[in-house]
């Protein structure tokens, strides 16, 4: 098993080690067909991608494209799941430079309203040492996910349920019906071997991706591997991989 096209990678326009460049020609050296170079979005004070930067980004990676036949690259964003209703924290002004988009959950990012702080990033702060509100959280963050799938056009969840919890069998049944990939994510526990069981009863797809940060971990599946061949998940439904 091995990753044909790494869907979640990050350069030095975030926090990353390298810069875009560096990491295409790396993905070449290790045989990749495609990578997608992932930033993360605008609500991370210390290192969102800044508006300006989109234009810079797409530029560097059609030059790239126009050199290079053997691999193809692409610009996305890993935007941030940052309020109740499924906000995310991208606009028109950067989707456009965008071939698709990802959505992820992170600590640190500046939620879409007041409202929000109080009633979204606070509680699942919370629950994390209160157990008794976790089921309210879940439920909250749950409703969250799919009100975000039915209001943007998203290509994949990058480590769902990591960092806050979620029903993840209707979150999977969810992105099934848009077309969604979940991700299996070695940086992440999740998903985990019994919520890819729980996934794979609804007919959508995954991707395994290395969510490197740096030119040595590109196309690094880990643990991955393991967490979806234990799993049972067929190959086939695992979108960037070769056998």
């Amino acid at each position: 098993m091995k990753i044909t096209h790494d869907m979640h990678t990050h350069s030095t326009y975030s926090h990353g080690r390298h810069t875009i460049k560096e990491m295409v020609d790396q993905s070449r050296k290790i045989g990749l067909k495609a990578i997608t170079i992932s930033d993360h979005g605008r609500s991370h004070p210390l290192f969102g991608v800044r508006k300006r930067n989109f234009v810079k980004m797409r530029r560097e990676i059609d030059a790239l494209n126009a050199k290079y036949d053997d691999i193809d690259i692409y610009l996305s964003v890993e935007s941030n799941l940052i309020g109740a209703n499924g906000d995310i924290d991208i606009g028109d002004e950067e989707l456009k430079y965008c071939d698709w988009i990802s959505v992820g959950y992170h600590y640190g990012y500046v939620a879409a309203s007041f409202s929000d702080f109080f009633r979204f990033a606070i509680p699942n702060y919370s629950a994390k040492i209160l157990p008794f509100i976790r089921q309210r959280v879940m439920a909250m963050n749950t409703r969250a996910y799919i009100k975000m799938m039915d209001r943007y056009d998203i290509k994949l969840i990058t480590h769902p349920g990591d960092k806050l919890p979620i029903d993840i069998d209707a979150v999977a049944k969810a992105a099934a019906e848009h077309g969604v990939l979940l991700e299996i994510n070695p940086r992440h526990d999740h998903l985990n071997v019994e919520e890819i069981k729980i996934a794979m009863k609804y007919n959508g797809n995954f991707a395994i991706n290395s969510d490197a940060h740096c030119i040595e971990a590109l196309g690094a599946m880990g643990k991955a591997q393991e967490i979806a061949t234990t799993a049972g998940l067929p190959l086939e439904r695992i979108v960037n991989i070769s056998d």
